[in-house]
């Protein structure tokens, strides 16, 4: 997929995301711990863990401790799970999104609208023009 595409599964989740659901979900039985997530992802530590914390509050991974790292691992149980791992597996095998089909066309309409909000120049019998508070003497009837 070249640089220009967007993959699948960036468009229907926040990139984040994504990138972990792809990495715990490609291998399911496989537990990641979090600096390996870290590292997997190229995402910040802080942010890994925010986004870990999301997914295990849905009940989407599973995580326990060995007393030095936390590990995390897709949940098999939770009844996503072969859905979600579906739709990794298809997202692969899909191309990438144009990130120009994913931009807001702008109507025809939208242009006249711009068109319209210029200021129109103001008729000769404007009142304005009629110099009624100028310092000549008005005649009076």
């Amino acid at each position: 997929m070249g640089k220009s595409k967007r993959p699948v599964l960036d468009v229907l989740f926040p990139e984040v995301r994504s990138r972990l659901l792809g990495i715990l979900w490609s291998a399911p039985c496989r537990p990641h711990y979090v600096r390996e997530l870290m590292g997997l992802s190229g995402l910040a530590l802080h942010t890994v863990q925010d986004e870990l914390r999301k997914l295990s509050a849905a009940g989407l991974t599973t995580s326990w401790s060995n007393g030095y790292h936390r590990f995390y691992r897709a949940n098999p149980n939770h009844p996503l799970f072969s859905t979600l791992a579906n739709m990794i597996r298809i997202g692969a095998k899909l191309g990438g999104v144009a990130p120009k089909a994913l931009n807001r066309r702008h109507s025809p309409r939208s242009k006249r609208t711009q068109r319209s909000r210029r200021p129109r120049p103001l008729p000769a019998n404007w009142p304005g023009k009629w110099h009624i508070f100028s310092e000549k003497k008005s005649r009076r009837l």
